[in-house]
């Protein structure tokens, strides 16, 4: 159901608005009346209606306390001049609609005291007029009578005014309290699209950095070791094919480890399938060739940064041993105990006697520790070469530290 024009035009302005320019309309009404009233000398009653008027608008713009002590007793003389030149039933009403602006604006101890004045200065003002036109204890006491009568006006109107203060209040606290929290929920809202973007970019130039490291340095190995190959091709055949073995098993990896950086950046997501992968680097290694591998492998159910570092570390470890080792067999053993992934690759390659780590065991070493465990190389000269990883357990989803 659509909201009238008129409603929707209200929402624009706060209910203290729309009470004070109810009260000046209210007031205009009874001045007119009270005007007419006035019969012969309604010039004066024009007057001092006019006054009230001009004096409960100017009020209405005033926040300071004494200014609007000094309008509202100005209101009053002119009430009390006008009670007592002219005899009007609606009084009460005047005096109490004067301080409606006032009951909206302050603590319910100065509205008791406010009201209480304006409640003494029409009795007053009619207890004078009693005084002044018909002298007597009869006519005073009548106006006093009357004044207590009018006391349910008083009440009434203060009664509701400060039920109406307290709904502002409470409205413009919560309307505050709501600013506050949208306030809150967009800079929330700006600071998740800000680590959104800072992920984003962190990923990106994680990616940047393997290409230029991992991949980079596959394609500069794969060319040395085709211009090896060239050199040896007719010397001696057996270290050419060793060498454009080595260089093909690099280059299956690089293309791999593009490919995913590829699609990361792209967006897409593709499982990665640690099982499959291992076999495929396996059968890509002996196809072909005259090397063996013997595997006993379980299907583990990891993370895909553990799958891709096993899978990356496999390769590695292949590439390595055929290309510096000159391997021709390997024994591959991937399981899971108490807790932890044992990773074991052997070689029967000749082994080194002053080890150093190159790049590609470097990054292995390196890998291992940011997924909280160990690798380890073993080797001797003319004993082949062992690789041992060591890793926590984390299963798909699990967040590393």
């Amino acid at each position: 159901m659509k909201t009238p024009a008129f409603l929707e035009k209200l929402k624009k302005y706060s209910l203290s608005s729309i009470i004070r320019v109810g009260c000046i309309v209210g007031l205009f009404l009874m001045l007119v009346i009270l005007t007419i009233q006035g019969q012969s000398h309604w010039y004066i009653a024009l007057a001092l209606s006019l006054g009230l008027l001009a004096a409960l608008c100017i009020n209405f713009f005033v926040r300071k306390l004494a200014v609007k002590s000094a309008i509202y007793a100005l209101e009053y003389i002119l009430l009390m001049i006008y009670s007592v030149l002219f005899e009007a039933g609606m009084l009460s009403t005047i005096y109490s609609l004067i301080l409606v602006d006032f009951y909206l604006n302050n603590s319910l101890k100065s509205n008791v005291v406010f009201g209480g004045l304006s409640y003494l200065s029409y009795v007053l003002s009619i207890v004078a007029r009693a005084v002044l036109f018909d002298p007597g204890w009869a006519s005073v006491a009548a106006s006093l009578a009357v004044a207590v009568n009018e006391l349910i006006i008083f009440s009434l109107v203060f009664t509701i005014a400060n039920m109406l203060n307290a709904i502002v209040k409470k409205t413009a606290e919560a309307e505050k309290n709501l600013e506050a929290v949208y306030a809150r929920e967009k800079k929330l809202q700006e600071a998740n699209e800000y680590l959104k973007q800072a992920a984003k970019l962190e990923e990106r130039n994680r990616i940047a950095k393997q290409i230029h490291d991992t991949t980079g340095h596959s394609i500069t190995t794969i060319i040395m070791q085709t211009e090896a190959a060239k050199l040896l091709f007719d010397s001696d055949p057996p270290e050419a094919k060793r060498k454009i073995v080595s260089a093909n098993l690099q280059a299956i990896s690089a293309l791999e480890e593009l490919r995913k950086s590829v699609r990361v950046l792209s967006g897409e997501y593709t499982p990665f399938d640690l099982s499959a992968s291992l076999e495929k680097a396996i059968n890509e290694t002996v196809e072909g060739t005259d090397i063996a591998i013997r595997a006993k492998t379980e299907n583990l159910d990891v993370d895909e940064n553990t799958a891709f570092f096993l899978y990356s570390s496999l390769k590695e470890g292949l590439n390595n041993g055929i290309r510096h080792g000159n391997s021709t067999a390997f024994l591959f053993e991937l399981k899971k105990k108490d807790g932890k992934i044992f990773f074991l690759l052997s070689d029967n390659g000749k082994g080194a006697k002053d080890f150093k780590e190159g790049f590609g065991l470097r990054t292995m070493r390196e890998g291992a520790e940011k997924l909280g465990g160990t690798a380890s190389f073993i080797t001797a000269e003319g004993e082949g070469m062992e690789i041992r990883i060591e890793l926590p357990v984390r299963e798909k989803g699990e967040s590393h530290d």
